[in-house]
This record gives structure tokens, C-alpha cells and sequence, in this order.
């Protein structure tokens, strides 16, 4: 009998605190916030143009959730730029932020549009942050401070591959990488002697250009890459939907052969 009372009292217990959780999750206020971790991107997403050079603009979405109760109507959540601890510039680097984003009715999550722009030519050379914070609206409030902010940092850079050493050598530059992109219209190597005739295919391809970037444009014109002239007899290599991004094709007095020069003014070779 006194353990039959025992069970009975916790099934009350139970069921009261069922209740109260219930009536918590009813009254208390709906919030949004950046949901990262899942992803496992913890506060920052990294996203780089240097996969994908001709593109002008791409759009980085950011997952959100919010905390509460799904309802059959539309809501709408704010987010704000943290100024102090963002280095890209509006209009620049990023489209402005609308001044409110939807999440549907019966949802409890959106990904966050961030439309990023590709025509500053320093990314190539650095990296750009653009830190958002939640704010509060009448739908939602932002009452997670550890998770309300999200940082996105971008560029135009490449990072030297694993396999590069290999096969192409000890000096590494972006200028180098981005042609043997271009020419070889791969980045996945392997380290692996097995692989060599594979992998030397894509290294010839890269000789191609090097050795004979006029013929190559003239042979590839379905890359939408050009030469033009420059008044000190040199040329630019540019691609026609971004001619702000240009490659020096350099003479060598001594030889007469054109190279052209990586970021650090060296000839790629």
C-alpha cells in the first residue's frame, strides 16, 4: 500500500510539473537566434569567391531557429550590422540588410539570406568580416545573448592544396593556383604516385597556358578570357565578366618570352 501511494505521488508530481511546463512554454516569449552549431560552424561561417572567380556576387545563408511555439502565421525577425566588428563595407562587399526577414507560418527555422559581392580586388589579398546581431521585433525577442551574432568572413583567396608540393613544386602563389585552375578545370589531386599520369595530364595543361597564353585564349574562347595590350607593351589576362580582376602577362627583356607575374612579383613558372 505505501508503495502504491508513493508511485501515485510521483505521477502527481509529473503531471504538475507537466503543467507548469506548459503554461512557461505558453507565456514565455518567442525567440530567434543564429543556429550554427548543427553545422558546425560555431559563431563564424568562411566562405571564399576563389572557387568560383567569375562569379560577381554570391549569396551565404545563414541558418536561424527560434525558440517556442510553431504558429500558422507568418512572422518576422530583425537583424542588425555590428559596425565595431565588421571590416566589410555596404554596397562594397555586401548587400545591405533588409530592414526585416520572414519565417513562414508552421515553421520554426529559415535560412538568412547574406548577399556578398566580388569585385573589390583586395579580396584576393585579404580577408573582409561582416558580424549580425538579432534584434528584438514584435514577433520575437533576441534573449540568447551567447547566440544572437554571427560572423562571416570572405575573401577571393585560395589556400595552397596539400597535394601542391608534388606536383607542382615548393613555391606556392594565388596567382599560380588560380591558373592551374583555370587550364586544368580541376583542384583534386592526389598525393599519390599511382596517380601520376592522371595528375601530370593536369600539370601540361597548366604548361599550355603558360608557355602559350595567347594560343591558349585563342583555342579556348568559351573560358571568356582576354589579352589586351597595355601602352608599355605588356598585357592584361583578365575574364570578360570581371575585367577589374587582371593578371600582368609580363615581357622578359632578356628572352622576349611573356610571363605572368604573381602577387608577389614574381614570374609564374
Amino acid at each position: 500500500m505505501k508503495k502504491r501511494m508513493i508511485i501515485l505521488m510521483a505521477v502527481v508530481v509529473a503531471m504538475t510539473a507537466c503543467r507548469k511546463a506548459d503554461q512557461i512554454t505558453y507565456h514565455s516569449a518567442d525567440n530567434i537566434y543564429f543556429d550554427l552549431d548543427p553545422w558546425g560552424l560555431r559563431d563564424s561561417i568562411l566562405y571564399t569567391f576563389a572557387y568560383h572567380p567569375n562569379r560577381l556576387k554570391d549569396t551565404v545563408w545563414v541558418p536561424v531557429s527560434i525558440s517556442g511555439n510553431r504558429v500558422n502565421k507568418d512572422r518576422y525577425y530583425a537583424v542588425k550590422v555590428v559596425d565595431t566588428a565588421t571590416t566589410a563595407l555596404p554596397n562594397i562587399h555586401y548587400e545591405p540588410l533588409k530592414d526585416q526577414y520572414k519565417i513562414s507560418a508552421g515553421y520554426g527555422w529559415q535560412n538568412m539570406p547574406v548577399v556578398l559581392y566580388n569585385t573589390d580586388t583586395q579580396m584576393v589579398r585579404r580577408s573582409f568580416s561582416l558580424t549580425i546581431q538579432m534584434v528584438s521585433t514584435d514577433d520575437f525577442g533576441a534573449g540568447f545573448p551567447s547566440l544572437i551574432t554571427a560572423r562571416l568572413v570572405f575573401s577571393g583567396k585560395l589556400e595552397k592544396p596539400k597535394w601542391w608540393d608534388m606536383w607542382l613544386g615548393g613555391y606556392y602563389s594565388q596567382v599560380k593556383h588560380q591558373l592551374f585552375r583555370l587550364a586544368a578545370t580541376t583542384d583534386d589531386l592526389s598525393t599519390s604516385g599511382l596517380d601520376a599520369p592522371e595528375n601530370l595530364y593536369f600539370v601540361d595543361k597548366l604548361k599550355s597556358l603558360l608557355n602559350a597564353p595567347f594560343t591558349w585564349v585563342t583555342n579556348n574562347p568559351d573560358k571568356g578570357y582576354l589579352l589586351t595590350a597595355r601602352p608599355d607593351g605588356n598585357y592584361d589576362f583578365y575574364y570578360s565578366g570581371t575585367p577589374n580582376k587582371k593578371i600582368l602577362l609580363q615581357k622578359d627583356g632578356a628572352t622576349g618570352k611573356y610571363y605572368f607575374i604573381d602577387e608577389n612579383g614574381k614570374q609564374v613558372i
